[in-house]
């Protein structure tokens, strides 16, 4: 039974990264994919260069942290999971050990909610 909450609680700390990484790379690919253009665009003297390059500094232009709120809620629901998970295994053990697992998400999640809603509070303000 000790090796099965071993194995979920490295299990949970490995998808938690995993999400972190794959939200980050989505970000890096969207950022590659407009450079990309724009610079496309330069080589073939496009007149549209202008246009793209004023798309940068518009306000329809996706602020750093807008997608927070989404990756925090996965976190914390993959937090809430986990001591379910643990209180449906009706052990006090496996209840320690992953709810001290489900810890780090839920923290994580929360902080990234809680800059979520102070950096949209800012932009209101502003």
């Amino acid at each position: 039974m000790q090796s099965g909450m071993v194995d979920a609680t490295i299990f949970a700390i490995l998808t938690t990264g995993a999400v972190l990484i794959v939200v980050q790379l989505g970000r890096l690919l969207r950022a590659s994919m407009q450079h990309r253009t724009i610079r496309e665009a330069i080589s073939r003297d496009s007149g549209s260069v202008p246009d793209l390059l004023a798309g940068f500094d518009s306000d329809k232009a996706q602020k750093a942290g807008a997608n927070d709120d989404r990756t925090a809620f996965i976190l914390i629901a993959l937090g809430i999971s986990m001591v379910v998970f643990a209180w449906a295994q009706n052990s006090d053990e496996a209840m320690r050990t992953l709810g001290a697992a489900a810890i780090f998400p839920v923290l994580v999640g929360a902080a990234l909610l809680g800059r979520f809603y102070i950096a949209r509070k800012r932009d209101q303000a502003l």
